[in-house]
């Protein structure tokens, strides 16, 4: 059990070193373990803060900190954000220069070091390992750790000679991190590493500030074009499945004034560094690429990704999309589909000579093409995939801003499951649609499943739709796909009350096409303003040659660009995430003279809306519907009014609220809640900060619907009550 003194040491270097005022769970514990002498597994999504969780330990134990990392492209930015906060550390590789790599040995060896960063295969020459023996080491971090694992999707040779550390050094703490593991490779990571002890941290794998939108592939120029209407000067990356696809695409962006490049493994590989260097630096907005790209480029301030073709598998469109929004301000993901890209998929896996994995291939495919033709929540479906269970949907993708039209299907899913019983055997998707739809194929004719008794039973429904069903039904989790059987369909507890009749089921109609609008966030900021800091920053940046990013993440520039008249406040980049103490005397006199000479320009006249608290945008802007709502609420209109006039629930009315609050819409909370308003937000603060949701809600002294309650979630994170 970690004593208080190392909790509050960790939280000062936090602060003090970092800028930040909390831990994102579970770094606390993981940082408070390994302070205290013990291994950690920690696996974690891209931009969940893995890097803090040894960073820290190592600032604060004797000794330095060694990280072993395979991405020599990335550690020289590590090193330099974290020289930006006055941690001293180095790399050690390949890149450097015989009197650089002499220098970096020389401090190491005296102890000037907090961190050092090590490629495997420098960390276990005999020279570098003799070395380790001479100095006091604080930890040793794995990053990347599935490269240990021949399950992993990256596997290095070189990782696998990582357990001889823990044989050589078996007092210094080790922690092992990585974004994608799953539970086989996640055992055999601890099981080579020799970290048999290790308590494992395993986060959601939820990406909350990224929205997911599909959208049909009718002309994927034009499409592009238009979506990056509303990211201009934003970073992205535009992916594409052949190298010819990704120059053609660079250049018809170049031709639109967009500052994009192409990046694959056919050019040349200084080329491609110096593509790689000037998209860190902001000189090109935009990459187009291969999958070649993305592994070895720290940039947290990638705001979209764009899919032009159809990734093979759901680990590699979660993978990539995952490089947006690292930072955690609200971003994009969209993929163009089209059958043609399917078919392109499917004759690339039929090239696979061995079945078994053939078969596996198969399995990934459909589940892609299962996720871009949803009719449900992008984000269940995804997690899902990934054995994570989301409870209700995430109101942040293209399905839950623009809902197709729902209806009462529990017969039909009880044909399914009819069949399915019926069957009593290992059959997928396609079987059971085929039965349905009376088929007279071969197989059946062979097995004679032409003789049961649902067989033609669905006729009048095409086998479109009938997939459509069946697969909302698997999102839904009324059944699982074993892939060890062939993707056969296995029902789940949770399909048991409707096959008994218990329950309704409730799916999405069938829409043939994918023809949804695609809507934008909005951020609450002073955009002059935020395009003043931005220069700034990017000025200082040039003076002291690194990457914008590096010296002042977006999410700073985003909240000085809020902090108004700072003159009226003491220390005001305290309050500021990010700022920490070797930032402020480093930049905070030229940032505050930035704010104060553009904030003095403005009226300090202030209306009635001004006096409202202001709102934080904290998710999508309101839909069509929503701002419907929104408009009869600013009339005088009650939450019973405004249902009645659009004959829809009041439950329907809330959600609406929570929306629109969420995208900062100005709701008064206390007057729908009424007198319990107050002693509920006093009951919230003083709530278990460890305790979920629901136990919170459970433990309230006042009843509360779940959309009351969510509301004033809304309304307390909208205000940045934490």
């Amino acid at each position: 059990m970690a004593s208080k003194k190392v909790k509050e040491q960790a939280k000062k270097v936090l602060k003090d070193v970092f800028g930040y005022d909390h831990f994102r769970e579970p770094q606390e514990e993981v940082i408070t373990s390994v302070l205290d002498g013990k291994d950690a597994f920690v696996l974690m999504p891209t931009g969940g803060g893995k890097s803090l969780c040894y960073q820290i330990p190592s600032i604060i134990r004797e000794g330095t900190g060694i990280v072993i990392s395979p991405l020599i492209s990335l550690m020289k930015d590590q090193v330099d954000a974290l020289n930006r906060c006055g941690v001293s550390a180095a790399y050690f590789n390949s890149s450097l220069k015989a009197a650089e790599a002499k220098d970096v040995m020389t401090r190491f060896e005296n102890g000037e070091l907090d961190l050092l960063y090590v490629a495997p295969e420098r960390l276990l020459t005999k020279t570098f390992l003799s070395r380790l023996e001479k100095v006091k080491v604080a930890l040793f971090a794995v990053d990347e750790a599935h490269c240990v694992s021949q399950w992993g999707h990256d596997f290095r040779p070189e990782y696998v000679r990582l357990g001889e550390l823990r044989e050589a050094m078996p007092d210094v703490p080790m922690i092992a991190l990585t974004a994608t593991a799953d539970v086989h490779t996640r055992d055999d990571i601890v099981k080579r590493l020799g970290m048999k002890r290790a308590k494992r941290y395993v986060s959601s794998f939820d990406r909350p500030n990224i929205r997911y939108l599909i959208a049909e592939k009718r002309q994927p120029l034009t499409q592009v074009l238009q979506f990056l209407e509303d990211w201009k000067d934003a970073s992205g990356i535009i992916y594409c499945l052949s190298r010819k696809r990704v120059e053609e695409m660079a250049v018809n962006l170049q031709r639109h004034g967009i500052r994009a490049s192409a990046y694959h493994a056919g050019m040349p590989g200084r080329v491609r560094e110096k593509v790689q260097d000037d998209f860190l630096r902001d000189r090109v907005k935009v990459i187009v690429a291969t999958i070649a790209f993305g592994m070895g480029v720290d940039k947290p301030n990638v705001r979209f990704v764009i899919h032009h073709d159809l990734p093979k598998s759901m680990e590699s469109y979660y993978q990539e999309t995952g490089r947006a929004g690292r930072d955690g301000l609200e971003s994009e993901a969209m993929l163009l589909y089209g059958s043609g890209d399917v078919n392109l998929v499917r004759r690339l896996i039929e090239n696979v000579e061995n079945p078994d994995q053939r078969r596996v291939e198969v399995h990934k495919l459909n589940s892609m093409i299962s996720l871009a033709e949803s009719l449900t929540c992008r984000r269940r479906v995804l997690l899902g995939y990934f054995n994570e269970d989301m409870p209700e949907d995430c109101g942040n993708c293209d399905v839950c801003l623009d809902p197709p039209e729902q209806y009462e299907a529990t017969k039909l899913a009880q044909l399914v499951a009819k069949t399915i019983k019926e069957l009593d055997g290992d059959y997928a998707v396609g079987y059971i649609v085929d039965i349905l739809r009376g088929s007279k194929g071969k197989r059946i004719l062979e097995k004679e499943h032409d003789k049961i008794s649902t067989h033609g039973a669905g006729h009048e429904i095409n086998a479109d739709e009938w997939t459509s069903i069946i697969r909302q039904l698997v999102h839904q989790g009324y059944y699982n796909q074993d892939i060890s059987r062939r993707a056969a369909l296995v029902p789940t507890e949770k399909s048991e009350d409707f096959i008994a009749g218990k329950a309704e089921v409730i799916l999405s109609k069938y829409q043939p096409g994918i023809k949804r609008k695609l809507r934008r966030f909005t951020m609450i900021k002073d955009t002059a303003l935020y395009k003043k800091l931005i220069d700034l920053r990017a000025e200082l940046a040039e003076k002291e040659d690194v990457a914008p990013h590096t010296l002042i993440s977006d999410v700073t520039i985003t909240e000085l660009s809020q902090l108004g008249n700072i003159s009226d406040i003491d220390n005001p980049f305290e309050l500021v995430s990010g700022m920490g103490k070797h930032k402020i005397e480093a930049y905070g006199e030229a940032f505050a003279d930035l704010i104060g000479s553009h904030v003095g320009k403005k009226s300090s006249k202030k209306s009635h809306e001004d006096s409202k608290p202001a709102l934080l945008a904290k998710g999508p802007p309101a839909t069509d519907a929503q701002k419907y709502s929104w408009d009869l609420y600013k009339s005088g209109m009650s939450v019973e009014e405004i249902a009645a006039e659009q004959g829809v629930s009041e439950k329907t009315i809330l959600n609406h609220f929570i929306a629109l609050v969420r995208a900062a819409h100005y709701v008064e909370v206390r007057d729908i809640i009424g007198d319990d308003f107050d002693s509920i937000m006093l009951e919230l603060s003083e709530a278990d900060p460890y305790a979920s949701l629901s136990e919170i809600k459970n433990e309230l002294s006042v009843p509360l619907s779940n959309e009351e309650f969510r509301l004033i979630l809304a309304w307390r994170e909208g205000i940045g009550v934490s």
